[in-house]
């Protein structure tokens, strides 16, 4: 199945469903391969290959009352099978409750057909760049050089590469079609040093759109070596009030916390602690937070949305005010507002929201200015458990890491809890990093947030 079979699937599996009695429709096709390899101490462990095809529809029906709608998918692509999946989703949706703000996929602002052109243009067939042999012996590499880092490293967890290409259609019966593709490419390890009680692990990984992109393979292995090495001899602290640097790997929690915060549903259903924030500041004037849908290190880049919507760049944070929130076409009606093209869309169920490639913009100061700077406090490198209540913005996670004294990392710490609340780790961010780092769609520098709640021994 092709991108131009594809589309023409959508079309028809659309094309169908107004036959079987929907007023209103829109189709989704989706197309993953790629391959997963791990391998461990040396050996190949296992390959596993993924070729998955599907199509999702989603029907609306005038029942009399108002617009009900219904969704399910199939990976039968027949006609016969497009039919009877028409026919189902209809049927469903014809026994489902009336929604008055129901959005049909019609009036949406879609991407132009010169626009269409321009991306396709700019965003040529995307390749993942990996053979399973380069793949594979990516790994080994990996493996060998964590392995040989120092004789302290105890055991390997494996490393795993994986590769792929997704292509997606999408059909609705304004008119409106287009496909996109993506490609990804990953590698990771993770090991073990030390003995005994004192055993400590850690990983290191890199992700690109193509393998050409990913960082080298023995430089992976090497850090995640050096990383876990550096938490040997691990110990607790007293609880306190103090700053705390969160990493950029880790400080990617934070921006979540935000966008799930902003989600334009989670309003509607009142369990954000920012209901009430648009056009507040919640963060202080040097942040600058953006979602960018076509950046050429980013890795969720997309024209349109899982509406169909144009997707277009956005400062979500801008000197530190919330410009507004995240929404797909049904949010934006209850809230009064314009769609933001966020609708993130599966093959069924109902339409969630979400960023294409978010951006926290670093600032011209260092690791070492910012720890100079603080004098004292704790760099966290993990977390552990979920305690965050949405609702509210309590949060409270367990952390590791490294106690910094004097301005510089002193010793390994565990077995600690950082606690505060959202909205004050937001207010009392005093220092973002230079070290911007992507992690697939989310790119981040280091952050430090003042008097956050310390719970040791």
């Amino acid at each position: 199945m092709n991108n131009q079979s594809m589309t023409d699937i959508a079309s028809q599996l659309v094309d169908i469903a107004k036959q079987s009695g929907a007023s209103h429709a829109d189709a989704l096709s989706v197309i993953d391969t790629g391959e997963s390899i791990d391998v461990r101490h040396g050996k190949l462990e296992s390959i596993e290959h993924e070729d998955s095809r599907g199509i999702g529809l989603r029907a609306f029906v005038d029942t009399g009352k108002g617009l009900a709608f219904a969704s399910a998918s199939t990976s039968d692509v027949s006609e016969k099978g497009l039919k009877q999946l028409a026919e189902q989703v209809v049927n469903m949706a014809n026994i489902s409750e009336p929604d008055p703000d129901a959005m049909p996929p019609i009036g949406a602002t879609h991407p132009s057909t010169d626009e269409l052109h321009a991306w396709q243009e700019k965003h040529p067939h995307q390749q993942h760049g990996w053979t399973t042999e380069q793949a594979k012996e990516a790994a080994f590499s990996c493996e060998a050089a964590a392995l040989a880092y120092s004789d302290k490293i105890a055991n390997s967890e494996g490393a795993s590469t994986s590769f792929g290409e997704t292509s997606i259609a999408y059909a609705a019966s304004d008119g409106f079609v287009a496909d996109y593709e993506r490609a990804s490419s990953s590698l990771s390890i993770s090991v073990i040093a030390g003995e005994g009680e004192s055993m400590q692990r850690d990983y290191a990984y890199t992700r690109a759109r193509k393998a050409q992109a990913l960082r080298n393979p023995a430089e992976v292995g090497q850090e995640a070596s050096e990383r876990t090495l550096r938490l040997l001899g691990a110990s607790g602290l007293s609880s306190c009030n103090t700053t705390v640097v969160f990493e950029p790997r880790i400080a990617t929690s934070i921006l979540s916390h935000l966008v799930s915060a902003i989600n334009g549903r989670a309003i509607l259903q009142k369990r954000s602690f920012l209901h009430d924030a648009v056009n507040e500041k919640i963060f202080p004037d040097f942040i600058h937070i953006n979602d960018d849908p076509d950046h050429m290190d980013g890795m969720g880049n997309r024209l349109f949305d899982g509406e169909g919507t144009r997707c277009s760049a956005r400062n979500i944070i801008e000197q530190g005010k919330l410009t507004g929130f995240l929404t797909d076409r049904y949010a934006a009606k209850r809230l009064g507002t314009t769609p933001t093209g966020h609708a993130r869309r599966g093959l069924t169920g109902d339409t969630g929201i979400g960023t294409s490639n978010l951006i926290l913009q670093p600032s011209k100061e260092s690791l070492d200015s910012i720890l100079h700077d603080i004098n004292d406090g704790i760099l966290i490198t993990e977390l552990m458990g979920f305690g965050i209540n949405g609702v509210t913005g309590d949060y409270s996670r367990g952390a590791s890491g490294f106690l910094i004294e004097h301005g510089k990392i002193s010793r390994p710490i565990q077995g600690f809890t950082i606690a505060s609340n959202l909205k004050d780790m937001f207010a009392n961010i005093s220092h973002i990093g230079n070290d911007l780092t992507w992690f697939g769609s989310t790119a981040v520098p280091s952050i430090a947030i003042e008097n956050m709640t310390i719970a040791g021994q």
